[in-house]
């Protein structure tokens, strides 16, 4: 009975025999598939690793050309294939006046492409893929100034050779032609002043046996002559001409400044005494007025007085004539300040006027040596005025718009 109960198989018993091999076999895979999870996760994270350090490369070099961009004193500005801008570095916002913010995703000729032809343009060689190199034309600033500039543009490429946009790289010409204009200034100044010293030369001496001879006249005459007018008038219209004479001789000569300390504000009280005593006396509709910004009452200044005071009789006068038949008023200001582009301080005397204007032609030869808008006049002044305001370290500048009056303002450097 015992013997036959052993051989008789124990179904319970090879089900759980089953069982245990069946979650042994699963053991094994649960850790073969946790080492694989492992390894997997370590790669994972060798891989997210090795992507963080490709982001702060990929970052590092965007701000080190953002910063080699932004450093440039040329102006970038790349557009894509629809003409809108996707790149303006400062040289560019500082150029235009448009912050990067306002430029950028605005299409180009809204921006830089006012009154421009598309021929001299980023977008010429967007549209035949021509460059321009080192070609020059004027572009418009967000305050309306018109800036001559020197650019270049090229197209952009991506790895397969296809069109992503176009750069332009542009240089601000404005004071390269300024300089210009000041060698042509001075060509021209010298070879004038070669022809005011011949013309003075050999008018004076002339002029002066006339000056003689009419004075022996007068002698010989009565007292009541009527023949005593007629030379009185030779007289008066020979000392016009003795003084225009001089203002050749005073442009044509070598200047040397005799420079003394004076106060400014009892000088320019002088100045102004004087010329409303000697041009204003009869000139009842114009008025002049004087005002100080000056954060102290009393200013020592170096200057040659005898020199800054023609300089300044010679810009009051001829905002006297710009209102010779409307009257008006002159304003006289001085303060203390600075200029764009110069930290330094200066003494800045300004003289306007609300007489008739100029245009930016006229502005443009103002100082240009026997240019003159009036039928009467040389032309002198102003030329004179503005060499003896450069005597003194000085500058002076004009700022009119037709119908609107001028404002003429002199520079001096503040000790």
């Amino acid at each position: 009975m015992s013997k036959s109960s052993e051989s008789i198989p124990n179904p319970l018993s090879e089900a759980f025999n089953s069982f245990n091999a069946t979650v042994s076999s699963l053991g094994i895979s649960y850790q073969e598939l946790t080492n694989q999870i492992q390894e997997l996760n370590l790669q994972i994270a060798e891989k997210n690793r090795q992507l963080e350090d490709n982001l702060y490369e990929v970052n590092r070099l965007k701000r080190f050309l953002d910063s080699i961009l932004n450093s440039m004193h040329e102006a970038v500005v790349v557009i894509d294939t629809e003409g809108c801008i996707v790149l303006f570095n400062g040289s560019a916002e500082q150029l235009s006046g448009y912050t990067g913010e306002e430029a950028l995703g605005r299409k180009y000729a809204d921006i830089l492409g006012h009154q421009v032809s598309e021929r001299f343009s980023p977008l010429y060689t967007l549209s035949n893929g021509k460059p321009l190199l080192l070609e020059e034309k004027v572009i418009r600033s967000k305050r309306g100034e018109a800036i001559p500039v020197r650019y270049s543009t090229s197209l952009m490429t991506d790895n397969l050779n296809r069109t992503i946009g176009v750069v332009e790289v542009m240089s601000d010409l404005s004071r390269i032609k300024r300089l210009e204009d000041e060698m042509q200034r001075i060509k021209t100044q010298s070879a004038l002043n070669q022809m005011a010293e011949l013309v003075a030369h050999e008018i004076r001496n002339p002029m002066g046996g006339i000056r003689g001879y009419v004075e022996l006249l007068a002698e010989a005459l009565e007292k009541d002559d009527p023949k005593r007018e007629m030379i009185d008038h030779v007289v008066s219209s020979v000392k016009r001409l003795d003084t225009t004479i001089a203002n050749f001789q005073l442009f044509a000569r070598p200047v040397k400044p005799n420079f003394q300390t004076v106060e400014l504000m009892g000088y320019l009280h002088e100045v102004l005494n004087f010329f409303e005593q000697r041009e204003l006396a009869d000139q009842k509709t114009i008025h002049l007025v004087f005002k100080s910004f000056l954060q102290k009452d009393a200013l020592d200044v170096r200057l040659d007085p005898m020199l800054m005071e023609h300089a300044i009789m010679a810009i009051l006068d001829n905002a006297a004539k710009a209102m010779q038949t409307g009257g008006g008023t002159i304003r006289v200001e001085v303060q203390e300040g600075t200029v764009v582009g110069d930290r330094q301080q200066k003494i800045l005397i300004t003289i306007s006027d609300t007489g008739e204007g100029m245009s930016a032609e006229v502005q443009k030869q103002l100082f240009t040596p026997f240019f003159t808008t009036r039928e009467k006049g040389m032309g002198l002044g102003l030329a004179l005025a503005r060499n003896f305001i450069l005597f003194h370290q000085g500058n002076i500048h004009v700022d009119s718009q037709p119908g609107q009056g001028s404002s003429v303002t002199i520079m001096l450097p503040k000790e």
